[in-house]
């Protein structure tokens, strides 16, 4: 179940699901949340989700404040056993994309904070005042904000 900052709480998964969200209903609660446009939704989380995957593929991590890092581990060559033979076999070292959440994540999780009411759950701190851009559903109001690179964008 997903909660709308600033609305109730509402269930964007078909009864009888369960509590499982897809990338369909990702995108249709960004879409919901950015006045509406599917297309824009799509395309901002399939480049979203590009972007991390290609800079975890070449070895980058990719940190989000409050939200977690998204980062390539590489697991050490091993010896395993054919449980039915008792074999052994070596396995080479391979890689695996994995991910931490943050600090601030972790405790929403687990109950010891909050989620903000009115906000972005994974907003900013103040100190970043560019990303403020986001009204309490999530419409960028930016274009308002003089020489923001959105309203550069959207003068062109």
């Amino acid at each position: 179940m997903l909660v709308v900052a600033g609305t109730s709480t509402r269930s964007v998964y078909p009864p009888g699901r369960g509590p499982h969200v897809n990338k369909a209903d990702l995108i249709t609660e960004l879409a919901d949340r950015m006045g509406g446009d599917h297309q824009l939704a799509t395309e901002a989380l399939e480049n979203t989700l590009d972007i991390i995957v290609r800079a975890v593929a070449s070895g980058e991590s990719i940190t989000i404040m409050g939200f977690g890092i998204f980062e390539k581990r590489a697991r050490a060559a091993r010896v395993a056993r054919n449980p039915h033979t008792g074999e052994s076999i070596p396995v080479p070292p391979t890689y695996s994309p994995a991910f931490r959440p943050g600090q601030y994540f972790k405790s929403v999780v687990q109950g010891t904070e909050t989620l903000p009411e009115g906000r972005l759950a994974a907003k900013r701190s103040s100190s970043h005042q560019a990303f403020g851009g986001l009204r309490a559903n999530g419409v960028d109001h930016r274009e308002n904000v003089v020489g923001s690179a959105v309203a550069g964008s959207a003068q062109r």
